[in-house]
């Protein structure tokens, strides 16, 4: 009995002669999720437990989808991680804006009553979570938590709480209107198992007695897109994907030693004829039962080729199929084409791949290759190469997401203490100078 293994678009097939490999271009969740195909997921509505929502993907999975992905990839969380630290810097410090000499400065300063605030309820845990959401989503979701003297007509925000972007959804706006300010309620609790689900009102800064508690999507918009912010490496999830199947491709086959491999070219129309027939013959089944048996067919179709293409005595064995022409009139026909497995050439075509992928997931990320500890052929970027690309990050890249992770806290401090205008809470980033600029006591080297 054949055993079939999936890794990506590749199914690996144990047989009694041994291991075959066959790349078969059958679509999977994570190509429909983020093809062109799936632009429109955010147009319309889809009810969770009894609410109108707005979906996060073609799948309403996003969040999920995007963490299983990053999990299995060996750049993007550690790059994700150092962006992170290098947004919190040393750490977070009031401070007032000012001018001096035509320069915009900020002056740090420390107001013990708004620091007792503060340090009444973990906000250096909320910020450094506030920007891991954002590093990941682009978005915010902050939970406000109010005291029960405003029922009497005295705002107070007693905490924040920077909420799981996979265990909220927007509600959708109920005149239709597809815009962030529209929407009146926020969804909560584990979507995925569609479990312990509760609305809440969305926060209004300007309103802030209205509700004890309450929730807001604090984002960056996304061109093009109305609701939800998408994340700025979506275009490198194809490259993700396959970077992380390289690493399991490759320690498969070193384990089972594969004797041969084909690449089998499959008629789109055979496919859509197969799924039109089962269609068919079951109208009452749902998408994932219809799902499950294509997935039973095209393993049946896989072990056929293996049992064809393996053993001694395979002379005059033969593969049996139907050719189609399309409404366009093109031939569809299944192909299969041997490789030579030169083991020294497919191991530096992995190489190059891989290479290839890490660049293209790098660059996805936003963040400095210098910046971020990458090294490639065991080379490492110069002191001075990390100097200048960290002070342009510090210069153009840390503002906008300082802005959006510390709205929330900004706006408490606001309506909290309307007498202290001015002061904002946001992150202090030591200034690194070159060692030829620093005297020769202060140098690092002379620090350690």
């Amino acid at each position: 009995m054949e055993k079939v293994k999936k890794i990506g678009t590749f199914s690996f097939v144990d047989t009694a002669q041994g291991t075959y490999a066959l790349n078969m271009s059958i679509r999977d969740d994570m190509t429909t999720f983020f093809n062109g195909t799936s632009g429109n997921w955010d147009g319309d509505p889809i009810t969770v437990g009894g609410v109108r929502v707005v979906p996060w993907g073609a799948n309403n999975n996003m969040p999920v989808a995007i963490r299983d992905l990053l999990e299995k990839n060996n750049l993007g969380p550690g790059i994700l991680d150092r962006k992170t630290g290098l947004l919190y810097g040393q750490g977070p410090m009031l401070y007032r804006i000012n001018v001096v000499n035509n320069e915009r400065i900020q002056e740090w300063l420390i107001d013990d009553e708004i620091q007792e605030w503060l340090d009444s309820w973990d906000y250096k845990q909320y910020i450094r979570s506030a920007f891991v959401e954002y590093t990941h989503m682009k978005g915010v979701f902050a939970k406000y938590y109010c005291a029960k003297s405003l029922r009497i007509g005295k705002p107070w925000i007693t905490r924040l709480e920077c909420l799981h972007s996979k265990d909220c959804l927007l509600e959708y706006p109920e005149n239709g209107s597809r815009m962030l300010d529209d929407v009146k309620h926020i969804l909560t609790g584990d979507i995925e198992n569609n479990r312990n689900l509760k609305l809440y009102p969305v926060f209004d800064k300007w309103s802030p007695t209205a509700f004890e508690t309450a929730i807001k999507y604090h984002s960056i918009r996304s061109f093009g897109r109305n609701l939800y912010s998408i994340s700025s490496f979506t275009g490198s999830i194809p490259w993700l994907r396959n970077a992380n199947n390289l690493p399991e491709i490759i320690e498969y086959l070193n384990d089972n030693m594969i004797a041969a491999a084909y690449i089998v070219h499959e008629p789109a129309a055979y496919w859509e004829e197969k799924r039109e027939l089962v269609y068919s013959l079951h109208p009452d089944w749902t998408d994932s039962e219809i799902e499950k048996e294509m997935n039973k067919l095209r393993d049946k179709v896989v072990e056929t080729i293996a049992d064809v293409m393996a053993g001694k005595k395979n002379a005059g064995k033969f593969f049996t199929c139907v050719d189609f022409i399309d409404p366009q009139g093109n031939k569809q026909e299944w192909k299969i084409e041997p490789i030579e497995m030169n083991v020294d050439k497919y191991i530096s075509a992995q190489a190059e791949i891989s290479r290839i992928a890490d660049s293209s997931t790098t660059s996805g990320f936003g963040l400095n290759p210098a910046l971020s500890n990458i090294i490639i052929d065991g080379k490492g970027d110069s002191g001075s190469q990390m100097l200048y690309a960290l002070k342009i990050f510090y210069g153009a890249d840390t503002q906008i997401p300082e802005d959006i992770a510390l709205e929330a806290i900004n706006d408490a401090i606001r309506i909290n203490f309307p007498q202290k205008k001015g002061i904002f809470l946001g992150m202090y980033r030591k200034v690194i100078n070159k060692e030829d600029s620093v005297s020769t006591k202060d140098r690092v080297t002379n620090q350690v």
